[in-house]
Parts: structure tokens; sequence; C-alpha cells
């Protein structure tokens, strides 16, 4: 008798810590929070284009911050050269990062990172016009998010999807949560 209840007591704790652990996993929130994102792509007749990304993210803790930073200015190559090596591998598109630079620094309690790569072939060229893509690549905006992308001034636009939230001359502008994944743009060559 001792034994089975010996057995139902261990049995309720090991569910018990199960629980626990599960509920810990789900509820468990990001130690920042995403302030501000923009994302500007700068194109032009070649296979490159030239991504900047400034994020802005506040934390509660000035020592989260600065864990953050430090272990971001350790890590964000590598980290940068694995995902586009991935998103080259999914979407079947040789690409390679020609160029990468960043930074992080504090402005008014918030931890800013900006990011600034060269990628290749991210533009596909093909009977006189480019196409800017990385096919179904999810982004994830918030309402202060935007994204930008420039083409040639000279250059015609053909097609943007989804549709901007403007075009205005040789910018395309996404805004806020407008944006789920990131846009196809085809545009021709010069007028």
């Amino acid at each position: 008798m001792q034994n089975k209840t010996l057995f139902y007591i261990l049995l309720f704790m090991i569910v018990a810590f199960l629980i626990f652990d599960f509920f810990t996993i789900f509820n468990r929130k990001p130690k920042f929070d995403i302030t501000y994102y923009q994302t500007i792509i700068e194109t032009d007749y070649s296979n490159a284009a030239t991504i900047t990304t400034i994020a802005g993210l506040s934390f509660n803790d000035p020592k989260e911050m600065e864990n953050y930073k430090v272990s971001y200015t350790q890590n964000s190559s590598a980290t940068f050269l694995d995902y586009f090596k991935k998103i080259s591998e999914e979407i079947g598109k040789n690409m390679s990062v020609k160029m990468y630079k960043n930074s992080a620094s504090e402005r008014a309690g918030i931890l800013e990172i900006q990011e600034i790569a060269v990628i290749e072939n991210l533009v596909t060229i093909g009977n006189n016009k480019y196409t800017l893509s990385l096919g179904n690549i999810q982004i994830n905006p918030n309402e202060n998010s935007s994204f930008i992308v420039y083409i040639p001034k000279e250059s015609v636009l053909i097609s943007a999807q989804p549709t901007p939230t403007s075009i205005i001359k040789n910018k395309l502008y996404w805004s806020g949560n407008t944006l789920k994944n990131f846009p196809t743009v085809i545009y021709g060559g010069k007028r």
C-alpha cells in the first residue's frame, strides 16, 4: 500500500513540474520590445542590392541592454551570414554577402542597431527587367516599422507586390503592419 502512495506522490510531482515547465516556456517574454524598425533597400542595374536595417530596442533593465549589446557585437556577423545562407538554400537563389557592417549604440535609453549589407544576386536580371525578390520570406513588421525600396531614378516600375503604401518617384514605401512578406519589385531599364 505504501509503495502505491509513494508512486502516486512521485507521479503527481513529475506532472506538476512538467506543467510548470510548459507554462514558463510558453509565457517567456523577450527581454526587449521593438520600438521601431526600418529596412531600406537600394537597387541599381546590377544583380546586387544594398540593405540597410535600423532597429530600436527598448529594455526594462539597463543591464539586459548592455548584455544584449555585447552579445550582438560578438555574434551578429556570423548570424547574418548564416541567415542569408539559409535563405539562399530555402528559395533556391545563390545569394552572397559582399559587404556587411553593423553598429549598436544607445540613444535616449533605446539600443539602436544598424546593419548595412551588400547582397549579390538579390536582383535577378532578364529581358531588360530587374526583379528584386526573396520569394515568400516572412518579415515581422510592427506598427512602427517601415520598408522602403529605391529603384534607379530613371527606371520604370513594372510591378510591386504587395501594393506599397505609397510610391513617390523611385521610392516604394510600406508602413506599419501592411507588409507580411518580403516584397517582389520588378522594374525596367532606363526610360
